[in-house]
């Protein structure tokens, strides 16, 4: 019992219970599904400062210890890998007539991210964009590309400061899966 307290207490299991619950209201319960969806994501930006659309969040293990100002949005963001966000951070689309945005848009894969991925606080990814596998972005950083060497990246926009692969402590602390 202690333990299940504990776990309702977390920010970071609240918010992927939350994300679960919204997702499986989202696409399992026709007609009122998709409101009641919306109002669980609109409880986390009131709760945490988690702004999300649930249902075009798909990261097999999203971590977000830190969640205020967050916006992740609705343009879709997609990874079968660990993605670490930190405080701050925002994912957002390059303007609304982009041609190639609206056709990602339109899959809900935006951003598409690798495994072991670090965004780092008050950063802001600008997609659509691809980061691959073992990439830190440093706190207020802007990436409006693509990443495709692992490495650390840091800057307006980001480049490449160090090409050894990150240690993945940052999103193996945690073992629950979104």
């Amino acid at each position: 019992m202690k333990r299940i307290l504990l776990k309702l207490w977390m920010v970071e299991s609240n918010i992927r219970g939350t994300m679960r619950l919204s997702k499986w209201f989202h696409y399992k319960v026709p007609i009122f599904g998709r409101a009641i969806s919306m109002i669980l994501d609109r409880s986390l930006l009131l709760r945490y400062g988690f702004e999300v659309t649930s249902y075009r969040v798909n990261v097999r293990q999203l971590q977000a210890s830190h969640p205020s100002g967050v916006l992740l949005g609705g343009n879709g963001i997609v990874s079968d890998g660990r993605v670490a966000i930190m405080s701050g951070v925002k994912f957002v689309g390059p303007s609304p007539d982009n041609p190639r945005y609206l056709e990602r848009h339109r899959t809900g894969d935006v951003f598409r991210l690798g495994d072991n991925v670090v965004i780092g606080a008050n950063s802001v990814v600008v997609g659509p964009v691809e980061i691959c596998d073992n990439v830190v972005v440093g706190a207020m950083s802007l990436v409006n590309r693509s990443i495709t060497e692992p490495g650390t990246y840091v800057g307006i926009p980001a480049k490449r400061i160090n090409d050894e692969v990150p240690s993945d402590i940052w999103v193996s602390r945690s073992g629950a899966t979104q």
